[in-house]
């Protein structure tokens, strides 16, 4: 919880680098994604980014699938400012708890090189495009 707290404070500092708002960002969406929290979801996106990452988790939660783990793994981050936050990333073991308790691993997720751009928005860091 603590972790999510820190997460939470760091998005709405000003001075937040991209990269730390970015792992910030990353924390809060683990934390929707374990906890099947929609609206905690959807905050961390701008207004026109993230819908299929929240329709995806309310189809899950509609299903009655809880997910295990799904922390991003960061190779490298680079912050070039108006180019946009450059990582090399991938989603860490995950595991789907389906509604009679059974539990599938995930497919292993291969490294992807992504540029991710922030804004602030609402007085916090928010991710509104990723190419």
């Amino acid at each position: 919880m603590g972790e999510l707290i820190a997460a939470l404070v760091a998005l709405v500092v000003p001075g937040t680098g991209g990269c730390d708002a970015l792992t910030a960002l990353d924390t809060v969406r683990t934390a929707a994604w374990t906890t099947a929290d929609e609206g905690l979801l959807s905050g961390i996106y701008g207004s026109d980014a993230g819908r299929a990452d929240v329709e995806r988790l309310r189809a899950w939660r509609e299903r009655g699938v809880t997910v295990e783990g799904a922390r991003t793994i960061r190779a490298s981050c680079r912050d070039g400012g108006a180019a946009g936050i450059e990582v090399v990333e991938r989603l860490g073991p995950t595991v789907a708890v389906l509604p009679d308790g059974a539990r599938r691993r995930l497919p292993a997720d291969g490294w992807s090189r992504r540029t991710v751009d922030l804004e602030r928005e609402g007085g916090r860091w928010r991710i509104v495009r990723v190419s």
